[in-house]
């Protein structure tokens, strides 16, 4: 149940707390609640001491270690460490009234569990559990958890502070709906913006499609006692004007209706704005779809991976391991000169990273910015591709619409020139005669090699009439979806944001590997309804005519073996406090015909 326990200096002082923090805590203030949320969060006392604590085996801890968050987690849900279980300590779990109904998934290996199994803590009886380690119920609590001393001042705060830590559900949640915002920023191309809000609607007609307050989703025997599937409601924010406007205009949008989690978005610049606004008002950020995000550690941010930021880093490992190389044995030649061209937006933050990449690995960078008025740049483009030379190694860190410019420019002879994968479209936006002199930084798996980590993306827009317009964008944005109906679903009736970032942080790279041994079992079955419907339907709505088409890449999927994944991504998992999923990229350049990417490097991650 608990982890921390309180050690007091004799039996004097614990009939003093039993005495007083009745009215303590009846009294509580915000400052008592803030005092408290102190000692949870920081191992700070009231005195502004570090908190001191002895584990059972004689350890000592102090200050931030002997926090209460560094197990039971933010949302005082609790956690799970190997084979030992910590027990939530919010206020459902401690005081819930006898008969209440509070259920809690700790552990996604061992099932739903009921966790209020005892009676509702007392004053004296949590005094004791904190003094003694023992339990409401009379346990005596694992030696895991350290014994504290605690002034009753102290105590008083902890208890005002765990008296009220997720004790409602976060804000956009009823007990029959649940709000979600998903977010587009005005840069995106009019194509990206239509295919994502398809999806979106296509998504949330199908998932309340089998929810209603009298036709319950029974997902388990958990979520069918409690009653715990929602209804989704989602807006889409569409954004306009300059990014500096953007947080007002998310500000206006919340206020008016206030939502439980920004669940995806798309952005083709900029995501700081809205990383900014999630981090203010503590709201998940779910897997947008952006090459610029922003997240530190432990925001609020949960991301696919650091865009193109982290491709800069990986070219910046390649070209270093290429130097450091003899003649012959990289993939490629081994550059004379390091030369990077970039213009604005990612592009800058490409540049930006790739710099201080190669000054830490000692190597120089010759860089070139493009004027940002685009009369100009595509003749400043020109000009800087003229000064480079034979062996030079030339990054290109340009907007897709940028890269169509070269298309006027003939390569320059014995030049190594590499662009970012995802703003490149996986090589589609560059012209043919770039195509055999350019690598890749590409931060998906390879495209052959991913039909079957697909399979399930490509029926579900088949069986919905939707168009293949962007394989990683409808990719990522089907992952963040149904990642999202599966941990709300684990998390039962305990809707916390903390908890929803807890939960994934967990479970994500779990959920993968039971997804992936569960999609292979299935793709037999399912491979032989689809290409059923594939044969005997017709295929109706509009057809994009430039993009790929899901019948023909359903049809690849089910042929091309065992998946590895369930994205665009060869790897997804996060731990505690991480917030970027894939944290690598392959070299790759184009097959002679151009129909093919062929990896020249491993997975590197920098």
């Amino acid at each position: 149940m608990m982890r921390n326990a309180l050690r007091f200096p004799c039996s004097l002082a614990m009939l003093l707390v039993w005495l007083c923090l009745p009215c303590l805590v009846l009294g509580a203030d915000d400052g008592l609640v803030e005092q408290g949320r102190k000692i949870y969060t920081q191992g700070l006392l009231v005195s502004g001491q570090r908190l001191e604590a002895n584990r059972g085996d004689g350890e000592r801890l102090g200050g931030q270690q002997a926090a209460c968050i560094s197990c039971h987690r933010a949302s005082g849900m609790g956690s799970v460490e190997g084979t030992q279980r910590v027990s939530a300590i919010n206020q459902r779990y401690l005081f819930a009234m006898d008969g209440d109904l509070v259920m809690a998934n700790m552990d996604g290996r061992r099932g739903k569990t009921v966790n209020q199994s005892h009676a509702p803590y007392t004053d004296a009886s949590l005094a004791r559990a904190l003094d003694e380690g023992i339990a409401v119920d009379h346990r005596v609590l694992s030696t895991v958890m350290p014994r504290f001393s605690l002034t009753p001042q102290d105590l008083a705060a902890l208890s005002a502070y765990l008296r009220q830590l997720s004790s409602a559900y976060s804000p956009g949640v009823s007990k029959q709906t649940i709000r979600f915002a998903s977010i587009i920023t005005p840069d995106v191309s009019p194509k990206r913006r239509e295919i994502f809000k398809a999806m979106l609607q296509a998504a949330l007609v199908s998932k309340n499609s089998s929810t209603s307050p009298r036709k319950r989703y029974m997902t388990s025997a958990a979520s069918f006692a409690t009653q715990t599937e929602r209804r989704w409601e989602v807006q889409v924010w569409e954004l306009n004007g300059a990014p500096e406007t953007w947080g007002a205009q998310l500000t206006a949008f919340y206020n008016a209706w206030p939502v439980f989690a920004v669940l995806s978005g798309v952005a083709d610049s900029t995501w700081a704005p809205v990383d900014a606004f999630c981090k203010t008002e503590k709201i998940p950020c779910w897997f947008p779809i952006t090459a610029v995000p922003t997240a530190g550690t432990a925001g609020y941010g949960l991301y696919f991976s650091r865009g193109v930021e982290l491709q800069a880093q990986v070219l910046a490992r390649y070209l270093h391991s290429k130097r450091t190389l003899a003649a012959g044995v990289a993939a490629a030649r081994r550059p004379a000169r390091v030369v990077q061209i970039h213009s604005g937006g990612s592009g800058d933050v490409a540049a930006q990273a790739f710099r201080q990449a190669l000054e830490q690995d000692g190597m120089d960078v010759m860089t070139t910015a493009l004027p940002t008025d685009e009369a100009l740049a595509p003749v400043a483009l020109r000009a800087a591709l003229k000064a480079v030379r034979p062996d030079d190694a030339v990054a290109l860190w340009l907007a897709p619409h940028q890269l169509q410019w070269l298309a006027a420019i003939k390569p320059p002879a014995g030049v190594q020139f590499y662009v970012s994968g995802s703003q490149a479209d996986s090589g589609n936006d560059l012209a043919p005669a770039w195509k055999p002199v350019s690598f890749q930084v590409y931060p998906y798996e390879l495209p052959q090699l991913r039909g079957a980590n697909l399979a399930y993306l490509y029926s579900w827009l088949k069986l919905r009439n939707l168009p293949l317009v962007d394989e990683p964008l409808q990719s990522e944005l089907f992952f963040a979806l149904n990642l999202m109906t599966d941990t709300l679903q684990d998390m039962l009736d305990n809707l916390y944001r903390d908890y929803l970032i807890e939960r994934t942080e967990d479970m994500l790279g779990k959920r993968e590997a039971s997804k992936v041994e569960q999609e292979n079992r299935d793709r037999v079955t399912l491979g032989r309804m689809a290409h059923a419907a594939v044969v005997t339907e017709m295929v109706k709505g509009r057809v994009v005519s430039e993009a790929g088409n899901a019948q023909d890449a359903q049809k690849r999927a089910f042929g091309s073996g065992d998946s590895a994944g369930t994205t665009v991504y060869p790897h997804l998992t996060l731990g505690p406090g991480q917030r970027f999923a894939s944290r690598g990229a392959y070299i790759v350049r184009a097959s002679p015909n151009g129909e093919q990417l062929t990896a020249v490097s491993d997975w590197i991650i920098p």
